[in-house]
């Protein structure tokens, strides 16, 4: 009998899927702008999007569980298996390449450092702590990276690191707004781990980072055409809009103690509107 083919089997959850549908819904409608896909053709990305998110989400299921049991990650991550089966499947599509292998190492990367630098307590350091966060929008650079060599568009370093720059804040302000559901279940937080290093002053040196990735954003715009300057920083705005309370340290200190809990399904809709 022949090996069953990756795309003939079982791999996701209902419950998963279902939550993977904002974050695919925001990079299909942000991305397919930049690019300038024909909207008739769009739906034929979805499939392998949505297939891909929700394996993240499997992982993330289970690295939270560990996360909250106060127990260390096994030896092999559980990234590893869903890995395969992406790769598997891009081998199948034939849509290997080396910036889909390097976006699907970074998941693995972001999930073994998130679980060590829970369990890490005093040792933990502030650039641990970014390269974490740094790390963390690392599902929407895969589904990116996948787009893109679905559509055969070129890969454009300087467009990943620009957006990375608003994606990295849209991941922190989550968790700032989920800052005490997550510590109530012992699930990573970048805040949490800022007070673990700064106590009472954790709001003014994420703000401080905040203005940081702000400056950066736009030192990185520099170097796009007059278009796409205008493009890129529209997004901006609207962020700086909606998340605000980012780049104002007594907010941060507001927001995180009201415990406004705000999940991927409504943070990514309301955070990035497109109009």
């Amino acid at each position: 009998m022949h090996q069953q083919a990756v795309n003939k089997k079982l791999c996701i959850s209902y419950r998963n899927l279902n939550k993977a549908t904002p974050i695919v819904k925001f990079i299909i409608k942000r991305y397919s702008r930049i690019y300038d896909l024909p909207e008739d053709s769009l739906f034929n990305y979805y499939p392998l999007l949505f297939l891909i998110e929700t394996l993240v989400y499997e992982t993330d299921d289970q690295v939270e569980a560990a996360q909250a049991e106060g127990k260390a990650l096994s030896q092999v991550s559980p990234w590893n298996f869903q890995k395969e089966i992406i790769e598997s499947l891009f081998k199948e599509l034939n849509l290997e390449h080396p910036t889909l292998q390097k976006a699907l190492n970074r998941v693995g990367e972001f999930f073994d450092l998130e679980s060590q630098l829970l369990a890490a307590g005093a040792t933990v350091t502030h650039s641990d702590v970014i390269r974490a966060a740094e790390l963390r929008p690392c599902d929407f650079q895969l589904l990116h990276c996948t787009l893109i060599q679905l559509a055969g568009k070129s890969y454009r370093a300087e467009v990943f690191d620009l957006l990375s720059c608003r994606e990295i804040l849209l991941e922190i302000v989550d968790d700032v707004l989920s800052y005490k559901k997550d510590i109530a279940v012992g699930q990573y937080n970048t805040y949490w781990m800022f007070e673990r290093l700064y106590g009472e002053e954790a709001a003014d040196y994420l703000q401080a980072e905040a203005e940081r990735y702000r400056h950066l954003f736009q030192e990185r715009l520099k170097q796009f055409s007059t278009d796409e300057q205008k493009f890129y920083s529209e997004l901006w705005s609207r962020f700086e809009q909606k998340d605000a309370l980012i780049f104002n340290a007594d907010l941060i200190r507001a927001s995180a103690l009201k415990g406004e809990e705000v999940n991927e399904l409504n943070a990514i809709a309301l955070a990035d509107q497109v109009h």
